[in-house]
């Protein structure tokens, strides 16, 4: 006699338990179905942890394509497990290169959301200051210090999901277009796809159609913008202006 798979035995217990615990009234076939669903959602989000590197922890960030809404809760959003580095070789190599406390914390920083994005997921500026054991405004200094440094746009869910007042990806990816960078080289410099650049890049161009006949807040309003954003694009275009003058002039 063939003695039952792991796999088997957990099945018919799950099986068991809607049946006998929870009044599920669905029939076999749907117990079975959702059974092996449970099993497969369990082994997708649990790592071995000897499998592990020394500095490395199992973490949930957010699911990189989740669409983000007004009610939509961080509990209803998908999820995946990614696992982070909180401490690298490559972390005393830049103490021993005479690195400070805050620059190697920011390499840190990077390092983590770039690898959850790596593993399609997203993580936010709170995930990696309780990793870190900082305050998230800490955490969101080093990020804007690291991407003024670096001239990159960091991967946390800001960017990524269009939430919160990150508007500095936006500002690059329209002085990205206003160089004449075509936009899949935009995309996969500023991490986005190819459709949010082109959304980014349209809204620029509603903009500049209504600047100069109507007040920032008239603009915001119009095109349902925040008033922000709006000032923020209306300084690209005062720049782009005022570049394109000076090129005249010396001319």
């Amino acid at each position: 006699m063939t003695a039952p798979t792991a796999g088997k035995g957990i099945e018919s217990a799950i099986k068991h338990l809607l049946t006998d615990e929870y009044k599920f009234l669905g029939g076999e076939r749907v117990q079975e179905m959702l059974a092996k669903d449970m099993i497969h959602l369990f082994r997708q989000y649990t790592r071995d942890p000897w499998n592990l590197e020394v500095g490395q922890t199992l973490w949930f960030a957010v699911d990189k394509d989740e669409k983000p809404g007004p009610a939509k809760t961080l509990a209803k959003m998908r999820v995946v497990p990614v696992v982070l580095s909180v401490t690298h070789d490559d972390d005393r190599t830049l103490r021993a290169n005479g690195c400070s406390h805050k620059e190697v914390r920011r390499f840190k920083v990077a390092r983590i959301l770039n690898e959850a994005f790596s593993q399609k997921g997203v993580s936010s500026q709170s995930d990696v200051s309780e990793l870190l054991g900082v305050s998230a405004g800490t955490i969101g200094k080093d990020i804007r210090e690291y991407q003024d440094e670096n001239a990159v746009i960091l991967p946390y869910r800001g960017t990524i999901h269009d939430i919160g007042p990150s508007l500095t990806h936006k500002k690059v990816i329209v002085t990205l277009f206003l160089q004449n960078v075509q936009t899949p080289d935009i995309a996969r410099k500023t991490c986005h796809t190819e459709e949010a650049c082109d959304r980014y890049i349209k809204a620029f161009k509603r903009v500049k159609m209504l600047y100069g006949s109507m007040a920032p807040r008239e603009i915001s309003l119009t095109l349902d913008m925040s008033e922000r954003l709006v000032n923020e694009y209306i300084a690209l275009i005062e720049e782009k202006k005022s570049l394109t003058e000076e090129v005249n002039d010396f001319s």
